[in-house]
């Protein structure tokens, strides 16, 4: 892939890459680590996809590469995610009711998380978040539903 590319596709999709990393790792080094290493990785690679299929390519390498920093032996499972900063004020446009939602979002586990992270925030469809976590459609719908509902619980609480 040609250096122009990939300024390109870091221009249009950092951004978003970071915020993935961030909601799957809750640590800002390591999601910065992991959009890094993406890039790395296509300047390295002669990698081509579609214009139409690049954000979700991204986001799949995105979601391997995290998986990857969550296994390796450096990674501290006990990343505590009320220290986060999560910087979610200001050109963002949160209100403090979409804030405090953002914020227990990030206190879920994993497994609802991320597939609530990606339909609400990123706005994937469940096909496409499938595709990108490798898991089915119906886990996928109920992962999003079983999340929703601890969500809502927390939030009356």
């Amino acid at each position: 892939m040609r250096n122009e590319d990939v300024v390109r596709l870091f221009d249009a999709y950092s951004n978003d890459l970071y915020r993935f990393a961030l909601s799957y790792l809750g640590s800002i080094q390591d999601a910065e680590d992991v959009v890094q290493d993406v890039f790395l990785k296509l300047l390295d690679k002669h990698m081509f996809f579609e214009k139409k299929n690049e954000k979700a390519y991204l986001m799949t390498m995105t979601a391997n590469r995290c998986k990857d920093q969550l296994r390796s032996s450096s990674h501290n499972a006990n990343v505590d995610l009320e220290s986060v900063e999560w910087q979610l004020t200001g050109n963002d446009g949160f209100t403090e009711r979409n804030k405090a939602v953002f914020d227990e979002l990030m206190r879920l586990e994993d497994t609802y998380r991320i597939p609530i992270y990606l339909h609400y925030y990123s706005g994937y469809s469940y096909k496409e978040i499938s595709k990108i976590l490798k898991i089915s459609e119906s886990a996928t719908a109920m992962r999003i539903s079983r999340g929703k509902e601890q969500l809502r619980i927390r939030l009356e609480e």
